[in-house]
């Protein structure tokens, strides 16, 4: 999920691709995410904030890495 989000990012559908990266914490449902999972999704977050740092789907992930990422 986090490579394919990142991919879908850097061909340019960031709308997509925060979607995508979204389903990780559905998928891991509160379990926290091992490292290089996280290391992912941290890369994907500071990416998308480069490319698309004003749209409210980039606020909205922000909010769910805020809520999600301190619980995991």
């Amino acid at each position: 999920m986090c490579r394919l989000a990142l991919a879908q990012l850097r061909q340019g559908e960031p709308e997509q691709a925060t979607r995508t990266a979204s389903n990780v914490f559905t998928i891991m449902d509160g379990t926290p995410l091992p490292g290089r999972m996280r290391t992912l999704i941290g890369d994907f977050h500071r990416d998308l904030f480069r490319w698309a740092p004003s749209t409210s789907y980039a606020r909205d992930w922000a909010d769910r890495m805020r809520e999600e990422g301190s619980r995991a």
